[in-house]
């Protein structure tokens, strides 16, 4: 399987796409087709590997996006990198992949039709670290809320804001334990009692208007799920990309006119931003 990942054939097969969806930034990737035509497809299923070394990447969020940047359906890489979504009916979609530690990614119009598999393999190009400058004395004695605005949103207080010691406090093994007594944020715990679904993390909804919706979820200013105006096709479980001990701050935003500019409420819900401790 790795001759399929040689330079070579990377190059001929890489695509920059942020240009077909400019919400989205810095986005690029490459994609290896296999086998049936997407134009007769309506799985897509396929892999997530990391674009340098091939090694499989496991929990991946992917999702199946409409024209319009809207969530249709969206699930988790398992742990050897696999994926399948079912398109719910023929039409053009985009594929939205995204990890923690990873370049965000996007691709298509994909036309998908009435019945067969389309397959792939997608690569995933690692996030550069960025150093501070130890040069700029005012700027080394800022903390990192303060740096990512953090602060300065909490002063103003549009939103709901909750910071690391309160977070442990109460959530000692979960961070959808300290979601539970937010006005407008459900916490949906209701799970299978036998099958692979049975080990899954909670789910957070919006209250929106007599239904619910999921927000739009950023870790350390990286989007990590898309949200969604129907919570089924796209559920959003920050307890997948997180340890409480490792949250060092939430901020959470219910309606999207409180979402700060820089960070898009994808599926026009709201918004959740969970900061880390890493710097």
């Amino acid at each position: 399987m790795r001759a399929n990942w040689s330079k070579a054939k990377s190059r001929r097969l890489k695509r920059r796409v942020g240009a077909v969806c400019p919400g989205l930034l810095g986005l690029a990737f490459y994609v290896l087709t296999i086998g049936t035509p997407i134009s007769q497809a309506q799985v897509i299923r396929g892999t997530v590997r990391d674009a340098r070394t091939a090694e499989p990447v496991m929990l991946a969020y992917v999702g199946l996006l409409a024209p319009g940047r809207e969530l249709v359906v969206a699930g988790l890489a398992d742990r050897d990198g696999s994926f399948s979504l079912n398109a719910p009916a023929a039409g053009s979609y985009f594929l939205y992949v995204a990890r923690m530690g990873y370049k965000s990614v996007i691709d298509g119009l994909f036309q998908v039709g009435e019945d067969g598999v389309f397959e792939l393999q997608v690569g995933l190009t690692r996030a550069a670290v960025e150093l501070e400058d130890l040069v700029v004395e005012a700027e080394e004695q800022r903390s990192k809320l303060e740096l990512v605005g953090f602060m300065e949103r909490a002063a103003i207080g549009r939103g709901t804001f909750l910071i690391g010691e309160d977070i442990q406090a109460i959530a000692l093994d979960k961070i959808t334990d300290a979601f539970r007594n937010i006005p407008g944020l459900d916490v949906v715990t209701a799970r299978p009692f036998v099958g692979p679904e049975a080990m899954r993390n909670p789910e957070i909804r919006i209250r929106r208007g007599g239904g619910e919706c999921s927000p739009t979820l950023y870790v350390d200013g990286a989007i990590m799920a898309l949200g969604s105006q129907r919570p089924e096709s796209g559920p959003v479980r920050p307890d997948d990309f997180v340890m409480p001990a490792s949250v060092e701050a939430v901020e959470i935003y219910v309606r999207p006119s409180e979402t700060p500019i820089q960070y898009e409420a994808m599926g026009r819900c709201g918004v959740v931003l969970i900061w880390t401790y890493t710097r």
